[in-house]
């Protein structure tokens, strides 16, 4: 027996209902996917907590049905005919769809093939159910079948942490908590590895049948709970020598005084799913907890960890205590006198090094920085802002890449939307930077780099700030340069690009040029 496979190509707002229609008018099934998979304008959507898409498509997307001819007599001669006819009537009007016949295959051996044990570091092996494990005596077996959710060891996020728990040599009977678990493969190479409690969370109810599943055929035993069952696991005292979480860098930050909150004093914490370039930022956001660095890289992507300080204690040994007969009324003018003092050293000292102390102290305005310390500065501020009405201050803008944030970067054919071949290979470049520290930064360049299928680096642009800004803007702010960037906005920019005809890829980043 064989099948039908059509595949349309359309705007990403109709992808979702054509899909439900082919559903109802007999397909098998139907598959969306990037138009542009694989091209230099592959646009991936990442469906993290708090960013889902609001269209779950690409700009132009391949919607593949499949028909089984056997059923719906797909096979006949003016079935598209009638297909589109009926189609348009539903409000659709396409274009005559791509076809494939698909041979039948065994498809469960074929899927199988697809995942042969994987060795990890030394001794540890992800096993499926259907091949036999190696046979190391000194190798720890995990049995975990592709399935429900995500983790089968294969993807380099989930490789690194079961490197950093194999490497670890003092895990018998920590605590560890598995934040994100998937298919519970981290929380069961704990528990194989001598960890004891572990525990297991995830958002998604279909990880839970997935992880519990896999925990009881891998014989271990592990808790496996919802965040919203209010177990004791998860409650605010509850508290963790390992937390380990292979997710996303954008939750990896939103959720960061939540993981840290789950670390004893002295414990540690593995953080993945992060990209290199991500790195830098998922520190800065853990840092006013604790000092992460990055334990090892993999294909581009990066497993961090770090430990939380020991709550320092005070010994009453060493204060000191000083008898004196000076009576109090002598000695009180002194210290007042004294007290007046030193805040007015504070004062001027502020206000002779305001230009350097304010970056240095100024906190973020995307909810990183904490309460603490955002309402320190905020007065620190107002302070500043008194000194200067009475004494007069020189305003002086910092260059500073911590500060800014690359919100979003998209690549795509300037005539996409209409379908047509690009013979010039003119496109748009779509970016949306944002500075996120209390203060004005000056505005940085922008560079995009090109690179082949290879990924070798073929073409630099570089874009000043005069020429990536947007005109209106530049005009309703005349003194930008030396003014620098409002504190919290975002700036969206379009830029035309020529890309070159091997062009497969790009990044791009926000630097300041050497003086």
């Amino acid at each position: 027996m064989s099948y039908r496979e059509l595949v349309f190509t359309v705007p990403a707002e109709i992808a979702e209902p054509l899909g439900d229609a082919l559903l109802e008018v007999g397909a098998l099934s139907v598959t969306v996917e990037d138009d542009a998979a694989g091209g230099y304008d592959e646009n991936p959507l990442y469906g993290e907590p708090g960013l889902s898409p609001e269209v779950q498509a690409w700009d132009r997307s391949s919607v593949t049905a499949l028909f089984n001819p056997e059923i719906d007599e797909s096979d006949a001669v003016n079935f598209i005919s009638e297909l589109l006819a009926s189609l348009k009537e539903a409000g659709f009007n396409l274009q005559t769809p791509q076809e494939k016949i698909v041979e039948e295959q065994d498809w469960v051996r074929l899927t199988q093939s697809q995942f042969a044990p994987i060795q990890i570091g030394e001794r540890i092996w992800v096993v499926p159910s259907w091949h036999e494990a190696p046979t190391d005596p000194n190798a720890i077996c995990l049995a975990v079948d592709p399935g429900l959710a995500f983790g089968t060891g294969s993807h380099p996020t989930t490789h690194l942490c079961l490197l950093w728990l194999e490497q670890n040599t003092q895990l018998a009977n920590q605590s560890l908590l598995d934040y994100g678990c998937g298919s519970g493969i981290l929380a069961i190479a704990a528990a194989k590895l001598g960890c004891k409690p572990v525990v297991g969370t995830d958002i998604d109810p279909q990880a839970m049948v997935a992880a519990r599943s896999n925990a009881e055929i891998n014989n271990t035993t592990i808790r496996f709970v919802l965040p919203n069952e209010n177990a004791p696991e998860l409650a605010a005292e509850t508290k963790y020598d390992i937390v380990m979480a292979n997710i996303l860098a954008n939750p990896l930050q939103v959720l960061a005084p939540a993981l840290v909150n789950k670390m004893r004093p002295g414990g540690k914490i593995v953080l993945s799913g992060v990209l290199a370039r991500q790195a830098e930022e998922v520190i800065a956001t853990y840092s006013q907890w604790l000092t992460l660095s990055v334990w090892k890289e993999s294909e581009g992507w990066v497993c961090l960890h770090g430990t939380l300080p020991a709550q320092g204690e005070k010994s009453s040994a060493n204060v000191k205590t000083t008898d004196t007969s000076v009576p109090a009324q002598k000695k009180s003018p002194k210290l007042i006198l004294l007290g007046l003092f030193f805040l007015l050293l504070i004062i001027f000292g502020e206000h002779l090094s305001r230009n350097s102390l304010l970056p240095t102290l100024a906190t973020r305005v995307d909810g990183s920085s904490s309460a603490i310390a955002t309402s320190s500065f905020s007065l620190l501020q107002k302070l500043d802002e008194q000194l200067c009405r009475a004494l007069g201050c020189v305003n002086r803008s910092v260059s500073d890449f911590a500060a800014w944030k690359i919100i979003s970067v998209t690549l795509s054919p300037e005539n996409a939307r209409e379908g047509l071949k690009n013979a010039l290979n003119q496109s748009v470049l779509q970016v949306e930077i944002q500075n996120r520290l209390a203060i004005p930064v000056l505005f940085p360049n922008l560079e995009i780099s090109l690179t082949d299928a290879e990924e070798s680096e073929i073409k630099t642009i570089q874009f000043s700030p005069q020429e990536w800004l947007p005109t209106a803007w530049q005009e309703s702010h005349p003194d930008f340069l030396r003014h620098g960037a409002p504190s919290g906005e975002i700036f969206a920019s379009t830029l035309p690009i020529s890309l070159p005809q091997n062009a497969a890829g790009y990044r791009v980043r926000i630097f300041y040029p050497e003086k």
